[in-house]
């Protein structure tokens, strides 16, 4: 028997941006995505008081998921995007997230925070919560279903149903 050769299953486009919701702040981040998702060096990052209303929380949210970029292998970014998360990058993050919360360490930073995945395809944003494992790391949560919501949703009503799935996440934390 003759086999085919293997053919790559091509991305299907969308966008993607994720929120971190720290008890003292928000970090709102938008993802370069192809198959997998990574930080964008262009893309946006951006911290927000953990007072912000529904309006403004999905102002915010809608802002770096439009700012996601699809980047494919034969795109001029292919490479530095590929490139742009190190370990050292990872690092500055955790002390920039520990000094704007007030703490010194990495267990004080995430106890009590949420995590929300936002992925627009086909004009429906998609929210997903997830929970938090341990060591900054978030992770799906089995039997959650996702909020789907049309992406002309006022802001008001995608922030309040961000602000939902984060206490479900929270909920779902690790203890």
């Amino acid at each position: 028997m003759i086999r085919e050769p293997f053919k790559p299953v091509p991305a299907e486009e969308r966008k993607e941006a994720s929120i971190t919701a720290f008890r003292a702040f928000y970090w709102i981040h938008s993802w370069a995505v192809y198959h997998a998702s990574l930080l964008d060096p262009d893309g946006v990052d951006a911290e927000y008081p953990a007072d912000l209303d529904d309006a403004a929380l999905g102002a915010a949210a809608r802002e770096a998921l439009l700012a996601s970029r699809f980047i494919a292998p034969d795109h001029p970014d292919w490479d530095r995007v590929g490139a742009y998360y190190t370990r050292e990058m990872d690092r500055q993050l955790s002390e920039r997230f520990k000094a704007r919360a007030g703490v010194r360490s990495e267990t004080a930073l995430y106890k009590g925070a949420g995590n929300v995945n936002l992925t627009l395809r086909d004009g429906i944003i998609i929210i997903e919560a997830d929970r938090y494992e341990g060591r900054g790391g978030f992770g799906g949560i089995k039997g959650a279903q996702p909020t789907e919501l049309h992406e002309t949703v006022s802001d008001a009503e995608l922030g309040a149903a961000i602000r939902a799935a984060i206490a479900v996440s929270r909920a779902a934390g690790k203890r």
